[in-house]
């Protein structure tokens, strides 16, 4: 809910660009809601590293009360990535998922680092001829830089059929923190001039260079979600988000890492008014093809 400077309010619309709720693919011991967990990326522990909170929808892992959550923020629609667990990828699982609550997620499913033919049917079954607007793959955590050649495939099937990527490419994705140097997107960037996709956790901890990549190359979108919070290099990605990346700059809450109220919140009252709209919403919508 905003609110104007006459008083009035209205309720925004938004696009999380990494909402994981809790369903099959996250439950469970070990998954995402594992209250039991006493692992520091664990949900009852991570969330304080970045200032939020520990709301009712991940403590008890709730669809209802998530529902309620994202409806205090705005008008949110969250795009639902899977990644591998113990069971493989749980893109059937996503598929019901969109189908039961189409008015809430948007798909993006799950894919190896491989370029494999069964990864390029995977982009085949699920986005061209499925639900999914979208893909997400996670290379460091399969030990493989952004640029190994052995991905280009996927490059190639997604650039010749504009399937926007998602690729986790920040944090603790890689054995070490080389995996999200920049510039192993900047040679896929320049390689793919017509790939579009976008570098969820925003490349952190090399922010400048990740800001400065985006700046510079027009296919490629910047995500930070929780590194643009309370943590050691937020302010230069507010700071790009309020002027130099104004139109590649997407939101994204990596919930359950954190909660969605609060970081929506922490996002609104670091962003100048009148980027809120297309940080928010307009440039996600517009990287997943729901606007032109």
């Amino acid at each position: 809910m905003i609110k104007k400077q006459d008083g009035s309010c209205f309720i925004m619309k938004i696009i999380d660009m990494r909402l994981r709720p809790p369903f099959q693919p996250y439950l469970g011991k070990g998954g995402m809601f594992d209250m039991e967990s006493e692992n520091p990326f664990g949900v009852k522990n991570f969330y304080k590293n970045f200032g939020m909170k520990l709301s009712d929808s991940m403590r008890e892992a709730s669809m209802e009360k998530l529902f309620a959550e994202m409806d205090r923020a705005g008008e949110l629609t969250g795009v639902v990535s899977i990644r591998k667990n113990a069971r493989g990828y749980e893109n059937d699982s996503l598929v019901e998922l969109l189908e039961q609550y189409s008015q809430r997620f948007v798909g993006a499913c799950g894919i190896a680092s491989d370029g494999s033919e069964e990864t390029i049917a995977v982009l085949q079954k699920y986005v061209l001829d499925g639900p999914c607007l979208t893909a997400f793959m996670e290379p460091g955590f399969e030990g493989i830089f952004m640029d190994d050649e052995k991905i280009f495939p996927i490059y190639e099937f997604c650039e010749k059929n504009q399937i926007p990527l998602m690729i986790s490419f920040g944090g603790f994705h890689g054995p070490t923190a080389e995996y999200c140097n920049a510039l192993h997107a900047d040679a896929v960037a320049k390689t793919f001039p017509k790939l579009k996709f976008v570098l969820c956790h925003g490349g952190w901890p090399w922010v400048e260079a990740a800001v400065h990549l985006t700046f510079k190359e027009p296919n490629v979108y910047l995500s930070p979600d929780i590194y643009a919070l309370h943590a050691a290099g937020a302010q230069s990605y507010m700071e790009a988000a309020n002027y130099m990346l104004r139109d590649k700059f997407l939101y994204g809450s990596a919930y359950p890492c954190v909660d969605v109220e609060t970081s929506v919140a922490h996002y609104l009252a670091h962003l100048r008014p009148e980027v809120i709209a297309d940080v928010m919403y307009h440039n996600a919508a517009r990287f997943l093809g729901l606007e032109a």
